[in-house]
């Protein structure tokens, strides 16, 4: 079983093959989340505003269950910072951008650990 979010990339990277995308970062940010935390289970929500385009995104919460803490969305707020994202909430409509599921493989989990922790280590030396 694959991550829904892999089968939207592969589907938009056969359109436009030299975008990354959100749904790449979205789910490293989650994999990073599980590797470092350790909760038992996580969703990091993306919101976005209709008009964001781009980096921009309106905000991110982090739902462990049965609570989501604040620590955690604090930590992905910033990880999504030095991925280069911008984030403001207008109070403009939102729509929620699809989470990660978490079905990938542990290559897949270390690597998304180490592009976030590197990310996040440039971000912070600025």
């Amino acid at each position: 079983m694959r991550c829904a979010l892999q089968v939207v990339r592969e589907r938009r990277l056969s359109l436009y093959p030299d975008e990354l995308g959100m749904e790449n970062d979205i789910c490293d940010v989650t994999l990073w989340i599980i590797e470092k935390y350790k909760p038992s289970r996580v969703h990091v929500w993306v919101d976005r505003h209709y008009t964001n385009v781009g980096r921009d995104i309106a905000g991110v919460t982090v739902m462990t269950s049965p609570r989501h803490p604040a620590p955690l969305t604090e930590v992905a707020y910033e990880a999504f910072r030095a991925l280069g994202y911008g984030i403001n909430d207008t109070g403009a409509d939102i729509y929620g951008h699809q989470f990660c599921d978490g079905h990938h493989s542990r290559h897949d989990a270390l690597r998304a650990y180490g592009r976030i922790e590197a990310a996040l280590q440039r971000w912070r030396s600025k």
